[in-house]
């Protein structure tokens, strides 16, 4: 899956209700979970969002 130029992979878990979701943002791996899969989706997506508003913040900041 494709989330803002970011490539995130969610997969079924072996116990049910259990989606595992896992992304490389600028080398750093995230992952998680979430009890469907729309919420394993939502999860990564919030999570990537984080990752790059993390990564702008901290070149904005070593450019000062």
């Amino acid at each position: 899956m494709l989330y803002r130029g970011i490539e995130y992979s969610v997969v079924q878990g072996i116990v049910r209700h259990h989606w595992k979701w896992a992304a490389t943002v600028s080398g750093t791996k995230i992952s998680g979970y979430g009890s469907t899969r729309d919420e394993a989706i939502g999860n990564a997506e919030k999570a990537i969002e984080r990752a790059i508003q993390k990564q702008r913040s901290g070149s904005a900041a070593s450019e000062s």
